[in-house]
C-alpha cells in the first residue's frame, strides 16, 4: 500500500509539475489533455485514472493552495483577544509570500480563481473560523451604521490577493518576502486595523 501511495504521489506530480510547464508557455484554455500527457511522460489513460479532466486538476492545485494557507495560518496565532502581534503577523505573512514566490504558477492560478464565488466563501471560511473571537469584539461603523464583518473579511481577502497579484510579477523580485511582509503590515496596521478599532502589539 505504501509503494502504491508513493507511485500515485509521484505520478501527480509528474503531472502537476508539467501543466505548471505548460502554463508558462501558453494560457489555460489552449492546453489539451495529451500535452500534459506527453510532458509528463505518461499515457492519456494515466492521467484520467488521477483527475476527471484538466478542470479537476486545476481545482485540485486551488485545494492544495488554500491547504499551504491554511497551514500558514495555523503556525503562530498573532491575534490575541481584540490585539494584533505586528511581529508574528509578518512572520506568518513572510512565510506566506515565500510560499508563493516558490510556486508561481499555483499562485497565478488562485488569482485566476480569485473572482470565482466557490473560492472566495472557502477563502472567508477559513479567515472566519480562524479570527472569529476577534471578530466578535468588533463593531466597525460607518456613522450609524455597522458595517458586517464578513465585508470586513471580505476587504481583508482583496488586498491578500491583489498583493499577491504584485508579488509574483517580476516587479517584486527585488524585495525579500520580509520586506514585503513588512511593508503590508505598515500599511494595514496604520490605517486598517486601528479604524477597525484593533489594539497593535508592535514589539512582540
Amino acid at each position: 500500500m505504501a509503494k502504491l501511495d508513493l507511485r500515485i504521489k509521484r505520478t501527480r506530480s509528474m503531472i502537476r509539475q508539467a501543466f505548471f510547464e505548460l502554463l508558462r508557455k501558453k494560457k489555460f484554455e489552449k492546453i489539451s489533455i495529451q500535452e500534459i500527457a506527453d510532458t509528463a511522460m505518461i499515457n492519456r489513460a494515466t492521467f484520467y485514472a488521477h483527475y476527471a479532466d484538466k478542470e479537476d486538476l486545476y481545482d485540485s492545485l486551488i485545494d492544495d493552495f488554500i491547504i499551504d494557507f491554511i497551514a500558514v495560518l495555523d503556525e503562530v496565532q498573532p491575534v490575541e483577544e481584540n490585539r494584533v502581534q505586528v511581529k508574528k503577523l509578518e512572520g506568518m505573512l513572510s512565510r506566506f509570500y515565500s510560499f508563493v514566490r516558490l510556486y508561481p504558477e499555483l499562485a497565478e492560478i488562485v488569482i485566476d480563481k480569485a473572482q470565482d464565488e466557490k473560492v472566495i466563501v472557502r477563502f472567508l471560511a477559513i479567515l472566519n473560523e480562524r479570527y472569529e473571537s476577534l471578530l466578535a469584539q468588533l463593531e466597525v461603523r460607518e456613522e450609524d451604521i455597522i458595517v458586517p464583518n464578513d465585508f470586513v473579511l471580505s476587504y481583508i481577502l482583496s488586498i491578500l490577493t491583489g498583493t499577491m497579484k504584485w508579488w509574483v510579477n517580476a516587479d517584486s523580485q527585488s524585495m525579500s518576502p520580509d520586506d514585503f511582509a513588512r511593508l503590508i503590515i505598515k500599511l494595514i496596521s496604520n490605517g486598517h486595523l486601528t479604524v477597525l478599532g484593533v489594539n497593535i502589539e508592535r514589539d512582540i
